[in-house]
């Protein structure tokens, strides 16, 4: 969402940002006492409804998640759009519609909201499937994530070490991510003499973080697998160029911020082959795609990535290449400006 209100998008529409839930892990979480939360959840929908009586927006764009905390409380939001007329645009990031239609009753639920948008719009491929699948279909659009690329690569762009010496992780701190399976690669990966110095450093923050923290220490491996704590902003940038592959080895998985990113910054990706991850990772050319919940699928990924440093290099030309021209804010733009123009007519 950020990167809709400072994209070129603000030049030729109007854009009102209401903000409504937490700021997710992009930027240090609000600082808000319960009671404050409290307060806020129950006046918004009183300040939408202000909102859209001052503004008269043509089109109202919730951004959502298929997860029940963040899509019944914006289902409300798009009954208030309906009753005052508003088109909407209804799009969501990450969760998982099986879960949402998990019982017959909450399916039909689910089928209601989103029979009264305007259009649906998801990041990926295999979640339009998904959604097809049970039938809904009306308005369903893939427009996935972009990333600002320039701020990733950097002027001079990047020069790739063609080492396989230092691994990235960056992400929320759950187990579901794969963090356990990376360091169990990375404990493998050190009885052999040319990944002697290879290196693993996670960022983030999340409820296992104390059990990875157990799992590094039980495995005696301090020295070459570091908590760096959240980054942000040119911290999450740096951390990013500074890493030869980034590791993502999620069980499932939507369309990750990080992995877009870690191609912007022409960081080489070893990624699970689930969900919208192989929509902009193509296999061996920019980092290799794996099956989940396997060590040793990582360790064969950085054996491969580290046979030849001149094939390393070019794969980094080429993750930003395709970062450039496929996941950049123009192509989100001109989508979105597409989609808007169908809405409204």
């Amino acid at each position: 969402m950020r990167n809709m209100l400072a994209s070129p998008l603000k030049d030729r529409y109007r854009l009102i940002h209401f903000e409504t839930g937490s700021r997710g892990t992009e930027s240090p979480a609000r600082d808000e006492k319960i009671l404050s939360k409290l307060f806020r959840l129950i006046t918004s929908p009183c300040v939408l409804v202000t909102q859209i009586f001052h503004a008269r927006p043509a089109i109202v764009h919730l951004n959502s998640a298929l997860s029940n905390k963040a899509f019944w409380r914006d289902a409300v939001y798009l009954v208030i759009c309906k009753l005052l007329r508003r088109k909407v645009v209804f799009q969501l990031h990450g969760g998982s519609l099986d879960a949402m239609c998990a019982k017959k009753s909450t399916e039909c639920l689910v089928r209601l909201v989103f029979s009264m948008t305007d259009a649906v719009v998801v990041l990926a491929n295999s979640e339009k499937r998904d959604f097809e699948q049970r039938g809904i279909t009306k308005g369903l659009a893939v427009i996935p994530n972009a990333v600002d690329v320039p701020q990733y690569c950097g002027s001079a762009g990047r020069v790739h070490s063609g080492k396989v010496q230092q691994l990235a992780y960056l992400g929320r701190l759950v187990r579901g991510k794969g963090i356990l399976e990376a360091i169990e690669a990375i404990e493998i990966l050190h009885t052999e003499e040319r990944f002697s110095d290879i290196e693993l450093r996670i960022a983030g923050s999340g409820p296992a973080r104390e059990e990875i923290k157990r799992c590094i220490d039980d495995r005696r491996l301090g020295s070459c697998v570091r908590l760096v704590g959240p980054v942000y902003g040119n911290d999450k940038v740096e951390f990013l160029r500074a890493a030869d592959v980034f590791v993502l080895p999620s069980y499932k998985e939507g369309l990750p911020y990080s992995i877009l990113e870690s191609l912007a910054a022409g960081t080489p990706v070893i990624a699970s082959n689930v969900g919208g991850i192989p929509d902009v990772v193509v296999d061996r050319v920019h980092g290799v795609l794996i099956n989940p919940r396997d060590p040793r699928e990582i360790v064969r990924a950085v054996q491969e990535l580290g046979q030849s440093q001149d094939a390393l290099r070019k794969m980094s030309g080429d993750c930003v290449k395709w970062a450039s021209e496929k996941l950049g804010l123009e192509r989100l733009v001109g989508q979105f400006e597409e989609l808007y123009q169908k809405v409204l007519s």
